[in-house]
């Protein structure tokens, strides 16, 4: 079958799932297509056919989802997009798919492609819009735009399922796990993983080494992207690697890090304590930090508190939660798929 997978390259979740799934969809048989959109992707996310086209990228200003800024940037960019579109939509008349699966792509989930086959958007950002999952009402105009950004997200989908921390409703999917995960044999080190990636603020990078030094804990800090790789003081900064970052994980003694889907999930499975800190006026980044506080896998701080992480408490090797999360992937493939994969069993 002929699938086209769209891709958020904004962050490093959304390229985390593409990585395990669409190797999955190529090893069943299927023909895919990667379309990613938002910043450039990191080199080492590397797919069989893969193109990168002009997306809506959020804005961030000093640690801080500046709306304001993300809609003007948006307004400009809008002859790129529909150029973008444009060639999007040729693709689609050619390769004439028979799905398309959309991870917060907002091309490929667009109504404005309108391509002959079932749109499928398939994300953590769903599940915010999933009236079976409570979630914290936006407290500001930017939370609200922002909720109203994700339904644009997703608007053209003719079917939704949200990534969640359990599942609360039909429409909830397990988080996709890196399988290289399972294989780990976690050990408590002395390091901390500190992971803030393209949120941050001004000076945060020496204020992590002086809070290292000051408590003399090694920390392996990911993200901090203007601020050169290697060591400086006790924390060393790594360069990008999903591997090394599994690696490192595996063996600190607790992470703390911006309130997405995919860190902390791992973060709780590896039975680590986990701190979780959502970006300012991103509704959806707090959103998650409720649910990981209400799912016993994370606390929560409002902004970088290092000792918080020192106050986290280590999962239980029995916590309930385990059972969803640790769902392979195949079987959130097939929910993905839904009638399509059976139609194509069925046909073979």
């Amino acid at each position: 079958m002929r699938i086209v997978y769209g891709c958020n390259s904004q962050g490093q979740g959304h390229l985390g799932k593409a990585a395990v799934l669409v190797p999955l969809l190529e090893a069943r048989g299927h023909d895919v297509r990667v379309i990613s959109s938002g910043p450039t992707p990191p080199a080492n996310y590397q797919f069989s056919w893969h193109q990168h086209v002009t997306g809506l990228v959020y804005a961030i200003e000093n640690g801080h989802a500046d709306v304001g800024r993300t809609l003007r940037n948006w307004f400009h960019s809008s002859p790129a997009l529909l150029q973008s579109l444009k060639s999007l939509r040729r693709m689609i008349q050619e390769f004439q798919p028979r799905l398309i699966i959309s991870d917060f792509e907002p091309l490929t989930a667009s109504p404005l492609l309108d391509p002959p086959c079932e749109v499928v958007s398939v994300c953590r950002q769903v599940a915010l819009l999933d009236p079976a999952v409570p979630t914290p009402a936006p407290t500001s105009i930017h939370a609200r735009l922002v909720r109203t950004m994700i339904r644009l997200f997703t608007l053209g989908a003719d079917r939704k399922h949200g990534y969640h921390y359990s599942p609360q409703s039909h429409r909830c999917v397990p988080p996709v796990i890196r399988p290289e995960l399972f294989s780990l044999r976690p050990t408590v080190g002395d390091h901390v993983v500190v992971y803030n990636h393209s949120f941050v603020m001004d000076g945060e990078a020496e204020r992590l080494i002086a809070w290292a030094s000051d408590r003399r804990i090694p920390v392996r800090a990911y993200g901090f992207d203007a601020f050169p790789r290697g060591q400086a003081g006790y924390v060393r900064f790594q360069p990008s690697s999903r591997q090394q970052m599994l690696l490192d994980l595996a063996s600190s003694r607790g992470v703390i890090t911006t309130a997405g889907l995919t860190t902390p999930a791992e973060g709780f499975l590896l039975g680590k304590p986990v701190c979780v800190v959502p970006l300012p006026d991103q509704w959806e980044q707090q959103a998650n930090a409720v649910h990981l506080e209400d799912a016993g896998m994370a606390i929560g701080s409002d902004h970088w508190d290092y000792d918080r992480v020192l106050e986290a408490p280590t999962p239980a090797d029995d916590d309930p939660g385990r059972r969803w999360l640790t769902t392979d992937a195949d079987t959130v493939l097939d929910v993905i798929l839904g009638a399509t994969a059976v139609e194509t069993r069925q046909a073979a």
